[in-house]
């Protein structure tokens, strides 16, 4: 679907200030999780919640692993079947050649935020307190929102009426499936590993360190349990290996995305 040229009139008042709000917040969206995650440690060493035993991961630390790694592979999933030229490539700016509405994008207007969603409230989730996940999901509504709404304002500006046609049958966070189509780009597993495989590492490495705080807070061994040991290990492992075929090879690269 091509840009459209006679673009709307920009907005005026709270809805352009929130827009540039938003635009700002975008270039530098990659660094709030860092904020997020010094919070969740804080609280877990002033507050710590014992879950788990030796050589096990505890209810709320599995639950957590789980929501996180759902959010990932909806994360990948979306990625792995975006073409060339949509606004989920953007990295530093907005930009979109083409309006995305099939896949992901058929049952959420924003499925990338949706899985960052998971992966945020899945490491919040291994601190064991109901509190610190009310903040986490508060803090992404009011960072996020900003956001969402600096690129609604985008696509609106750039495509106009099918942008409003889109964003009347397809929620902006929370998926709907009843509006479903299916991607007309096939499922890409190694233009999405080579995307997210960061993400993966960061979700890990994140759920991890809760865990440590947690026990060096409850006067454990800084070590935690076996099973963590080997998730962990797991996790770096893999990421490696990502990230020395990317680096290295050309098996992750595809060029038709």
């Amino acid at each position: 679907m091509e840009s459209r040229r006679d673009a709307p009139p920009p907005a005026p008042g709270l809805v352009a200030e929130s827009t540039r709000a938003g635009r700002w917040l975008f270039r530098w969206r990659s660094y709030l999780p860092l904020a997020i995650l010094a919070y969740v440690l804080a609280m877990t060493s002033l507050d710590p919640v014992p879950t788990g035993g030796e050589g096990a991961i505890g209810a709320w630390s599995l639950a957590g692993i789980v929501v996180g790694l759902l959010g990932f592979a909806f994360r990948g999933w979306t990625v792995g079947h975006a073409p060339m030229g949509t606004s989920g490539r953007g990295t530093r700016r907005l930009v979109a050649e083409t309006l995305n509405t099939e896949g992901a994008y058929s049952a959420v207007r924003h499925p990338l935020y949706f899985g960052n969603f998971l992966m945020w409230m899945g490491a919040a989730t291994v601190a064991g307190s109901p509190t610190v996940l009310v903040v986490v999901a508060l803090a992404f509504w009011v960072y996020y929102e900003r956001i969402m709404m600096a690129e609604e304002r985008f696509l609106y500006e750039s495509f106009g009426d099918a942008f409003g046609a889109w964003s009347s049958r397809t929620p902006a966070f929370w998926p709907r499936l009843g509006g479903w189509t299916p991607s007309a780009h096939p499922f890409s597993l190694r233009y999405a590993l080579g995307r997210d495989y960061s993400a993966l590492y960061g979700l890990v490495a994140a759920t991890t360190l809760v865990e440590v705080v947690r026990d060096v807070a409850l006067g454990r061994a800084w070590l935690p349990s076996l099973a963590w040991r080997w998730y962990f290990a797991t996790g770096t492992v893999v990421y490696l290996l990502l990230l020395a075929l990317k680096r290295l090879t050309p098996l992750l690269e595809v060029h038709d995305r």
